[in-house]
């Protein structure tokens, strides 16, 4: 059987678009003679509808989203009274939970983010928000009561920090991963099964948004259990990204390592280490070149260069690719200098956000084979953004997200959502690249910066195809595998409002189709 799909929008890849497309039983891309030759066919009218290269994400956590869609949702509320609110009525209606957690809150709300401030709503309970970065929590007195930091006795941090108040007393707000774990190790564990249902519901919530393959860049211990116990009920493909830090970096490296021959399908692999040479721009900890104008600080780079770059050679003669967290200036230079001192490995190092960034080191990421894997969704003046203008001032913030000087430089430029620090679906992305915006209320951001929609589109399919070094394009070219996304309507013909609207009908992979499920 081949089916030929015709009378609709076919974008193939690369710019390219077509009146038709021919699929074998084999889920394979053929051609036009193949299927007029065989005798077995099938027509599928797209009714003007569009189709394209299915999406891939090249940088989610997709298991942390998971778990945080199990937990009390603050997303969207704009004032402490609505989080107030929201988490108490949460906590009325589950009277057995013995730990709060929810996410995840706008860092841009002014009002006090204190201990005090969610005491008032909750009190009996540890309470632990998530700040929509993903890189602050806002906690109240229990839950600083839970991980001992009450008592006066503050451990040393090599990175992040704990707010303390003029008193020396913690105020509930805890920034970067070390003082955050402080709280989350002190955390109930999910049991596996309570994972598992949180992985495969967001794998739902992707698949249905039209994402075929993801990048997990976030694994750490406990994590890789859980894609190993639920890999024969996946759907999506998956590549695990292992995070290590610099103090623990052997102990990390050989958690990671030692699932490389545990998963038994092509479904699952280890693929990357993860590597966090700073923070964000909203907790003033990314390392940034000039000054921030809040503090006169330039913000923490959290390796040493020679330390960095012996773990990337490790990295490479594993056969597994770099994959470095840097969003200032400075930290992307540190990177790519480190890069470049290192070994080269079997797939090209990426570097992920790459927030602020100058022509000088476009051209050096263009040089060293980088990929810059770029959070689209980002680039839009929303409350995330906006609070980082205290300590960025104008000039800066205005300048962020340079995703049309990397394309004309020539870099792999690879899409993605970092999930669930902003919205998963890649039509979301699409749209903020294409118009800076993503509300006709909001002024577009750095306007110069946007996009064409094949630019964008291709960002999401044949770039991160390449970025994971993937044997199939991620075109829809003779020869594909038939990976593809059907969505209502001709992406090209529409205005914000229209690209805002539009809903996936169908996501295929290799011919088989996934969504929707009947």
């Amino acid at each position: 059987m081949v089916s030929r799909f015709f009378n609709g929008v076919i974008y193939l890849g690369h710019g390219r678009y077509s009146s038709e497309i021919f699929v074998d039983d084999a889920g394979t891309i053929t051609s036009q003679r193949y299927f007029y030759e065989s005798e077995q066919k099938d027509e599928i009218d797209l009714n003007g509808q569009m189709l394209l290269p299915a999406f891939r994400d090249a940088h989610s956590h997709p298991l942390f989203a998971g778990r945080e869609a199990l937990g009390c949702e603050v997303t969207g509320l704009a004032s402490l009274s609505a989080i107030g609110q929201k988490i108490n009525r949460f906590r009325n209606e589950n009277p057995s939970l013995t730990w709060l957690d929810g996410a995840s809150y706008d860092r841009s709300i002014v009002e006090p983010k204190t201990r005090q401030s969610l005491d008032d709503f909750v009190s009996d309970i540890p309470v632990v928000l998530h700040a929509d970065d993903h890189h602050t929590l806002w906690v109240n007195t229990k839950a600083l009561e839970a991980a001992g930091l009450m008592s006066g006795n503050l451990p040393l941090l090599d990175e992040g920090s704990i707010d303390l108040d003029s008193d020396g007393i913690p105020t509930g707000i805890l920034r970067e991963w070390q003082a955050m774990q402080l709280v989350m190790n002190a955390a109930p564990k999910l049991t596996l099964e309570e994972d598992i249902r949180a992985l495969l519901k967001a794998e739902d919530m992707m698949l249905a948004s039209g994402i075929v393959e993801v990048q997990d860049a976030w694994i750490e211990r406990g994590m890789a259990e859980v894609y190993l116990a639920a890999e024969d009920q996946l759907k999506l493909n998956y590549k695990l990204a292992i995070r290590v830090d610099a103090k623990s970096f052997q102990s990390d490296f050989d958690y990671g390592v030692s699932f490389i021959e545990s998963f038994q399908s092509d479904r699952v692999k280890i693929h990357a280490i993860k590597f966090f040479i700073d923070g964000v721009f909203g907790s003033a900890t990314a390392a940034v070149i000039d000054p921030y104008e809040s503090n006169g600080g330039f913000g923490d780079l959290n390796w040493s260069m020679a330390d960095l770059v012996a773990a990337i050679n490790q990295t490479h003669r594993t056969n597994l690719q770099t994959h470095i967290h840097a969003i200032g200036d400075k930290a992307v230079s540190f990177a790519l200098e480190a890069i470049s001192l290192a070994e080269r490995g079997k797939y090209e190092p990426v570097i992920a956000h790459a927030e602020l960034t100058n022509a000088e080191l476009i051209a050096k990421a263009k040089e060293l084979g980088v990929v810059l894997c770029m959070q689209p969704y980002w680039a839009q003046y929303n409350g995330m953004l906006n609070s980082c203008s205290v300590h960025l001032g104008e000039k800066r913030l205005n300048s962020l997200y340079a995703i049309k000087d990397m394309l004309a430089a020539g870099v792999n430029v690879a899409f993605s959502s970092d999930w669930p620090v902003s919205s998963y679906r890649p039509l979301d992305g699409i749209t903020v690249a294409m118009h800076r915006r993503s509300s006709t209320n909001q002024q577009p951001h750095n306007p110069s910066q946007a996009i064409s929609l094949e630019q964008a589109l291709d960002a999401y399919s044949n770039s991160v195809c390449r970025m994971f070094g993937n044997s199939s394009s991620g075109t829809l070219d003779v020869g594909q595998p038939f990976d593809a996304t059907l969505v209502d309507r001709d992406l090209g013909q529409q205005d914000l409002d229209g690209l805002l609207a539009t809903e996936v009908l169908a996501v295929y992979v290799s011919g088989a189709k996934l969504f929707p499920h009947h």
